[in-house]
């Protein structure tokens, strides 16, 4: 099932081949988290009037994940996590959303104990053909540095910009970008245009993916990408 926490991310996770890079979500310890379609959790879900309400909780109890970094066949790090809770509100019309959600990690990293707790906040709003929708998270200890073996606080912004050509086709502009707190450097900006279209049950998209970034070293990390996308739905 997806995440109680993805529940305010998946706002901005509308393009079919890229994109979702700022919010944290998808990461290696997403499944185990729960950040996305969350493993092994109970959850609830209640609505009252225009307002949505869902808990989540991970049902394991302490499970250890491990980290093989240079692929040696020995752990460079490991994390044991003790308790994962996830929760999510918002306000939903037909023209507007309005949602904030959270995901709270307990955990022993590598022999020191933890609590972090992760939130994003997020809306989509429409008007005649079209819609606007933005995502700004703040999320702690989600991602890992590699360079270090540590994890991450991160800022990450996101926002799309979507016209309805008509009732079959969507022509969509985003951007995504994250700061780190334990790097001057790291800087991700990602650059997103989309054309989309449904051909009875066929989903076929092209989308082109600029990448303008520095990573946690100083280096440049720049991309340009043409990718196609086709879905056929039973």
């Amino acid at each position: 099932m997806w995440s109680a926490f993805y529940d305010v991310p998946e706002f901005t996770d509308l393009f079919h081949t890229d994109g979702a890079r700022a919010t944290s979500v998808y990461t290696r310890t997403g499944e185990t988290d729960g950040t996305y379609r969350a493993s092994e959790v109970i959850q609830a879900r209640y609505k009252y009037d225009d307002f949505h309400f869902a808990l989540q909780t991970k049902l394991t109890g302490k499970e250890t994940i491990e980290y093989d970094f240079d692929s040696n066949g020995t752990a460079d790090s490991s994390l044991v996590y003790k308790q994962v809770q996830a929760a999510s509100i918002r306000y939903m019309t037909e023209q507007l959303t309005l949602g904030v959600s959270a995901i709270n990690l307990m955990f022993d990293n590598n022999g020191n104990s933890e609590s972090q707790l992760s939130v994003s906040y997020g809306f989509k709003y429409s008007f005649m053909d079209f819609f606007l929708n933005g995502v700004y998270t703040r999320a702690k200890d989600l991602e890992l540095n590699e360079v270090n073996n540590q994890f991450v606080h991160s800022d990450g912004t996101e926002a799309i910009l979507g016209y309805k050509i008509d009732s079959d086709t969507t022509a969509m502009i985003g951007y995504n970008h994250q700061s780190r707190s334990e790097s001057r450097f790291f800087d991700l900006n990602y650059y997103y245009a989309s054309i989309s279209k449904t051909i009875k049950s066929l989903d076929v998209a092209a989308e082109y993916i600029h990448g303008d970034s520095t990573n946690f070293n100083g280096s440049d990390n720049k991309e340009k990408l043409l990718k196609l996308a086709a879905t056929l739905n039973f």
